[in-house]
């Protein structure tokens, strides 16, 4: 487990607010994570995680001291070292996700206080250009 980027945000990234990464895939990436948890206990409310091996984006969350059922998406648009964007953004339902402008992922909410989720973390085989936490307006 490589941290490469924690942020912390004490009133609660959801909903409303918009986290995008920019980086690339280190040259031998097998995999990296985009994780959204809550800071008092650990769940993970939204576990976002491609992995190269398999050409698979793998969704899940971890509640109840266990995970749940995985979601998959076999849209893969990450190459070793190919630039990319991520923007992950939640709204009261779900979070959506974003790969270079194209949505890829909507992932229902699966824990129910959704204030509870003040952190986001990166780990694992990526090269980190920018990370930004913004207030998203709703369109």
């Amino acid at each position: 487990l490589c941290l490469q980027f924690e942020a912390l945000c004490p009133e609660g990234l959801c909903p409303g607010w918009s986290v995008i990464v920019k980086g690339e895939p280190t040259s031998s990436a097998n995999k990296f994570e985009i994780n959204f948890l809550c800071d008092r206990d650990d769940r993970v409310a939204f576990h976002f995680n491609p992995r190269f091996a398999e050409s698979d984006i793998v969704c899940n969350s971890f509640v109840s001291s266990r995970w749940g059922q995985e979601e998959r998406t076999t849209i893969f648009p990450f190459e070793a070292e190919e630039p990319f964007q991520v923007e992950i953004y939640s709204d009261d339902e779900n979070f959506n996700v974003f790969i270079d402008e194209n949505k890829i992922v909507q992932y229902k909410h699966r824990i129910g206080d959704l204030k509870t989720i003040t952190k986001v973390q990166v780990i694992n085989d990526i090269n980190i250009a920018s990370v930004e936490v913004a207030r998203k307006n709703f369109y």
